[in-house]
């Protein structure tokens, strides 16, 4: 019977302790950086000149996007450079061009791209 109510009380604070980390992670900046870099290059690959040019700041920012092959991928993205939930800004780079992305929560766990500018 004791045994029994020890597993019980070990399988409860185990599933807290992943609730706790799990919760930590999603609202982690290091979460957002993933996301950015996966909503990128997922564009990049894509080809999506829908989305390119719904994201671009402006005309020059679209051309670079849409000049893009579908093998380049974004690196050294930044940690969060300010703003909120609403308007989160990081700077990434691709075939050495920086680029300032804007971010907005959509969701408990879900980020999508708002805006893209060439620096």
């Amino acid at each position: 019977m004791k045994k029994k109510r020890w597993l019980s009380i070990f399988g409860v604070l185990v599933l807290i302790i992943c609730g706790v980390v799990t919760y930590i992670y999603l609202n982690s900046d290091m979460y957002t950086v993933n996301q950015v870099n996966s909503k990128m290059n997922s564009m990049i690959r894509g080809k999506n000149y829908k989305q390119m040019k719904a994201v671009a700041n402006n005309q020059d920012t679209y051309i670079f996007l849409r000049s893009l092959s579908s093998k380049d991928r974004v690196n050294d993205t930044s940690d969060f450079q300010g703003g909120s939930d609403e308007n989160a800004y990081y700077v990434t780079v691709v075939k050495n061009q920086d680029l300032n992305v804007y971010m907005r929560k959509t969701g408990i766990a879900s980020w999508e791209i708002r805006r893209v500018e060439k620096q």
